[in-house]
């Protein structure tokens, strides 16, 4: 048998497979996390510190115009994975109908309106051009159709996602977006080409994207990939609409958490600290990447659990939520340890030391690598939770998104009484203490609907998160050099705080022996 039909005959037999999806992840994103190592010091260098923070400032600013779904997105997701559970295909069908419509009027109406106001989007939203910049008329008119892209192929992926189709995905979006794009981004750089000019690889690799997840979906369920029939159903609206409001707050709580933080920042103080700001996030962003991919393949299936009425489903997912709880717990603290640690080392070694950052600020950073990542399960499934969680986890997300929101504006406007350190550290901060707020209700939620005590469950994935950053950073103070000496003591008390953790957490040599024969058996029945 030929490697090229073995491997597709493999991908079919593994398409909805949680744990498979999970290894691939893993491996897909830290070898895409690798050329994200590579390619930004080579934009920095080849664009400089101004024209990549408004770079990385309107990628953030973009983000906050996907927010133009109104929530449709979401809100079909967890309905098609709702129905999905409950075996109805001809309200599946019906849902559908009205949903393509409902994207391609919201697409395309929010395209030609970004479009029609570039050439005062710049002036409202005080985006301030830097030298090499170009036409920033032409840089939101590149806005409005990924605004596009984003809605007509979140239709496509909300589909594969709902229905498990976890592991396809994977590759061609690391291979796309994290690879091609930024490789001839630099290109682009390299010949001093208008910004609107060099961000145009990532408007083909998400065309490429979006036609391949239409693809996929027409080879594993060929009847959800069809375009037509388009139908108004005002009552399927009414249904989408119902959900979308909550699923709405979700994504703006998200995306005020993910996008706010450079555009405050380079708002008040500029865009020439966004680099540092951002590399020495980098190595807490690839650990988030990497972590909550457990829970991202597997909330399809545990969707599906929780709308079943059998009690041998409930029982699995209590099983799996236990399981997934243990490992993000686990994984979270040690990257935290690790990050505290080697971050300064691995800033000096991958950009300059003129690019790190103080204390305070890594601190911050591990704070917020603590919360979200060890709460992240009781936050997704708080949303799956019936109607009533989704409304909770809209306004929990919302509530906390404003109030990071809020702290890190009063942040910055402080810059000229307490200094840039404080002003930036202050920022991060904010992220950690709104996370907090969000992990802590939103836990609770999960536990009232799965029977569950929600103080353990704050005990286990809020509080021994934070107690083990704390005890981490003070080890950090007392030895701060990046001396071997300084390093190996950090790294024997670091590995005693480790193990601690995994024992709190309900991690078994058992359980993991049990999850490497699992996998393992995968791999060898594709070979």
């Amino acid at each position: 048998m030929s490697f090229l039909p073995a491997l597709i005959s493999w991908l079919k037999r593994n398409r909805t497979s949680v744990r498979m999806a999970f290894v691939l992840q893993m491996v897909a994103k830290a070898a895409g996390s690798c050329f994200s190592l590579i390619w930004m010091p080579l934009l920095i260098r080849s664009m400089g510190d101004p024209l990549f923070g408004l770079f990385q400032s309107f990628q953030k600013l973009t983000r906050l115009g996907s927010l133009g779904d109104f929530g449709i997105t979401g809100a079909l997701s967890l309905k098609v994975g709702v129905l999905l559970g409950r075996g109805d295909d001809s309200g599946l069908r019906s849902l559908l109908a009205s949903a393509r419509t409902l994207f391609l009027l919201l697409s395309g109406g929010l395209c030609i309106l970004f479009i029609g106001l570039s050439p005062w989007l710049r002036y409202w939203l005080n985006f301030a051009g830097v030298p090499g910049a170009g036409s920033m008329t032409l840089l939101f008119v590149y806005g409005g159709f990924s605004l596009w892209l984003f809605l007509i192929g979140g239709y496509f992926a909300s589909l594969n996602y709902a229905h498990g189709t976890v592991t396809w995905p994977i590759l061609p979006t690391i291979l796309c977006a994290q690879i091609l794009a930024p490789f001839f981004h630099w290109r682009l750089a390299l010949l001093h080409a208008p910004l609107w000019v060099q961000m145009l690889p990532y408007l083909a690799s998400a065309f490429l994207l979006t036609v391949l997840a239409w693809c996929m979906l027409k080879w594993s369920h060929p009847w959800m990939g069809a375009l037509r029939p388009l139908a108004c159903d005002r009552k399927e609206w009414k249904t989408l609409g119902g959900a979308s409001w909550w699923a709405y707050l979700v994504s703006v709580g998200t995306a005020i958490y993910v996008a706010t933080d450079f555009l405050v920042i380079s708002a008040v103080i500029g865009t020439g600290v966004i680099s540092m700001y951002q590399a020495n996030y980098k190595a807490c962003e690839l650990a988030v990447t990497l972590i909550v991919t457990a829970t991202f393949v597997g909330a399809p299936k545990l969707t599906q659990w929780m709308a079943s009425p059998q009690e041998a489903d409930r029982k699995r997912l209590l099983t799996q939520l236990k399981r997934l709880s243990a490992f993000e717990v686990v994984l979270g603290t040690g990257a935290v340890l690790g990050y505290i640690a080697f971050n300064n080392l691995f800033v000096g070694l991958w950009i300059d030391k003129a690019h790190q950052a103080p204390l305070s600020l890594q601190f911050a950073f591990a704070g917020n690598l603590a919360v979200t990542v060890c709460g992240n399960a009781g936050i997704q499934l708080s949303m799956r939770s019936g109607d009533r969680g989704l409304r909770l986890g809209g306004l929990a997300v919302a509530g906390t998104g404003l109030l990071n929101l809020a702290l890190s504006i009063l942040s910055v406007k402080l810059v000229s009484i307490y200094g840039e350190t404080f002003a930036i550290t202050g920022v991060a901060a904010a992220t950690v203490l709104a996370q907090s707020v969000s992990s802590l209700c939103l836990g609770t939620v999960t536990c009232r609907y799965l029977g569950l005590s929600p103080v353990r469950w704050a005990a286990r994935c809020w509080l021994l998160p934070l107690a083990c950053t704390a005890a981490a950073a003070v080890l950090k103070l007392l030895f701060p050099n990046d001396s071997p000496a300084h390093l190996g003591m950090l790294a024997g008390c670091y590995m005693v705080i480790f193990l601690a953790v995994c024992w709190f957490a309900g991690l078994t040599r058992e359980m993991l022996q049990s999850e490497f024969q699992k996998v393992m058996g995968m791999l060898r029945r594709g070979a």
